[in-house]
């Protein structure tokens, strides 16, 4: 299943049209309370089969931050399952975002740092427009840790089409991990290559893959031996 997003979003935040493609069961919503109450109520479920209803009051406390942080972002889109049955969701959730440079800059630093201090590395190293990095999940500013519940985040980062790296795509993927044995690590991983999976059959509708980096300048070729004969 393949899903895009709308002409709203690029006249908004000067996101293009786009393409990728979504495992059977997954939606695409736009971030609303509505859609907010539906994860608060996957993310009980998790916490009941894992035997720790105690967990589900603090989790609601910090999703109520978190949407308000998200109404402070250019999120436009929340990607996740929804048509299929309780035993079967997946902890797993991706946001799309728009995120765009001071003005007269661009956001060439900010990718080199990640790629320093953030382990970050290129998605598919023949189709370097996109990067990822892995880090556990932001918390809004204040907001405590919740014990007993942990994460992964996966970030990708692909610059917008002819806005010479100022204007930027960012799907985040957010694993939920309560601690314990509730969920293997093999799992864990195993859904992180379905979020790699899914985000490496990403391509703009008509427009050309942007590198996430300037191209490095060419080299000055030898000189023909045969120059001046």
């Amino acid at each position: 299943m393949g899903t895009m997003n709308d002409l709203g979003v690029e006249l908004r935040f000067g996101i293009p049209a786009y393409r990728f493609a979504l495992p059977a069961g997954w939606v695409r919503h736009v971030p609303t309370n509505a859609a907010q109450e539906d994860d608060i109520k996957r993310a009980s479920a998790i916490f009941r089969q894992a035997n720790r209803p105690d967990l589900d009051a603090e989790f609601r406390g910090l999703m109520a931050q978190t949407g308000q942080a998200m109404a402070r972002t250019k999120v436009f889109a929340i990607y996740r399952q929804e048509q299929v049955e309780l035993d079967e969701l997946l902890p797993m959730s991706i946001t799309a975002s728009a995120l765009s440079a001071a003005d007269g800059e661009n956001l060439d630093g900010w990718v080199s740092d990640a790629f320093r201090t953030k382990g970050a590395q290129f998605l598919d190293e023949d189709a370097q427009h996109i990067v990822r990095w892995r880090s556990e999940p932001q918390r809004p500013q204040g907001a405590r840790r919740i014990d007993g519940v942990s994460g992964r985040t996966l970030t990708y980062v692909i610059p917008a089409p002819g806005t010479q790296r100022r204007k930027a795509l960012v799907f985040t993927t957010t694993i939920v991990v309560p601690d314990g044995d509730v969920i293997p690590a093999e799992i864990v991983d195993a859904l992180e290559l379905l979020s790699d999976g899914m985000i490496s059959t990403f391509t703009w509708e008509s427009e050309l893959e942007e590198p996430v980096l300037p191209a490095a300048p060419a080299k000055d070729s030898e000189a023909d031996p045969t120059d001046g004969e």
